[in-house]
């Protein structure tokens, strides 16, 4: 019986240590690919910003003296000519009445010298005056008349000093905190003279800059194709809210301390939910960049010199391709340089291939989304 098993186990070791059969190898993995149809694609950048005014007008004390009354609501919508402060007119008043009483004496001595002179001249014509004596009153005419001037000049001028103890709103829009308070002397000379500002609300700026780079790319470099851009405002989350506005300045020069071209761009806020002073980040649309194309953002496989796509080479082979990338929309991602006409994409299987691998390409079931030619 020791025996028997001794040889089945000599048996088995044998067939164990045997030579192996060896297994059949793998054929072309099958990848799903679409056909690259290249045109033009969009391209754009995403900046931060700030909220400004398109009007920001400063609300100063023009004249000396004690504030009175203010009467504007601190972030209230005002209206061009509402009154906003008011200064203590009695000094102006009475400096007005004073200019006006000087006017009426310097008018009468003019009528007055003017008779005179006229009287004068005719005496001359009669014999009866020297030549002097005429011209004499001829001078003192035009003096008296030079002085009623003066006091008309005077008197305008209190009429201006009185009309600044009113303080306007020189324009419609939204009133800023009050800087000075009832009681308190302003004088239009110094800090002391800023009372509040007023901001248009229903238009604002963002101001904001793009780097050299994405300037090159979005406008190639030129400041007037810049004019008139698409400016979409992004909301918390990163995604483009309705609020569209448009570029109306850009700079023709890189800004030194910032190392950037500083653009402007113009919003509708007719809602007032831009507020002037705060920051937003917008997304701004360039130039369309021809010979680009837009495919799957999974498409894109992460090496270690960048972003790359597969594509099927000659032979049914994997082939690496180096791509730029261009916007981002959704699940997919324009390219806008690295791809051919024609060329058929891989969209599967990617985790699995490497440069050279023999494929079985077959059509996937939905097409990379043609770019508008």
């Amino acid at each position: 019986m020791t025996f028997f098993r001794f040889g089945v186990m000599a048996c088995l070791l044998m067939v164990g240590c045997g030579p192996q059969t060896p297994p059949a190898a793998f054929g072309p993995l099958p990848v799903s690919v679409i056909a690259v149809s290249l045109g033009d694609v969009s391209q754009s950048a995403v900046a931060s910003g700030q909220v400004e005014g398109v009007r920001e007008v400063e609300v100063r004390a023009r004249i000396t003296g004690i504030l009175q009354t203010v009467d504007y609501r601190e972030g209230g919508k005002v209206k061009a000519g509402d009154l906003l402060f008011k200064i203590d007119p009695a000094t102006y008043e009475a400096a007005e009445g004073l200019a006006k009483a000087q006017v009426r004496q310097e008018t009468a001595r003019a009528i007055q010298a003017r008779a005179e002179a006229g009287r004068q001249q005719t005496l001359l014509s009669q014999g009866a005056t020297g030549r002097k004596e005429a011209e004499d009153a001829l001078t003192a005419a035009v003096i008296a008349e030079a002085s009623r001037d003066a006091a008309e000049a005077k008197h305008r001028l209190a009429q201006l000093d009185l009309s600044y103890c009113e303080i306007r709103s020189p324009i419609d829009g939204v009133a800023g905190r009050r800087l000075r308070t009832e009681g308190a002397l302003v004088n239009p000379v110094g800090p002391d003279g800023l009372l509040t500002t007023v901001v248009q609300s229903n238009e604002v700026w963002i101001r904001f800059g793009l780097s050299e780079a994405e300037f090159n790319r979005l406008f190639n470099g030129r400041a007037d194709a810049a004019n008139g851009a698409e400016v979409r405002l992004l909301l918390s989350n990163g995604t483009p809210s309705t609020v569209v506005g448009v570029v109306d300045f850009a700079a023709t020069e890189v800004d030194a301390r910032m190392g950037t071209i500083q653009m402007r761009a113009r919003f509708e806020n007719a809602k007032g939910a831009l507020l002037a002073g705060q920051f937003a980040r917008v997304r701004v649309v360039g130039l369309k960049a021809a010979g680009g194309c837009t495919i799957p953002y999974a498409a894109l496989v992460q090496a270690p010199t960048g972003r790359v796509v597969m594509v099927v080479g000659e032979g049914n082979k994997a082939e690496v391709r180096p791509v730029v990338l261009g916007d981002v929309a959704g699940a997919d991602v324009a390219i806008l340089s690295g791809l051919k006409e024609g060329d058929q994409l891989i969209v599967d299987q990617l985790q699995k291939l490497r440069a050279g691998a023999p494929v079985s390409p077959h059509p996937a079931g939905t097409a990379a989304v043609p770019a508008t030619k």
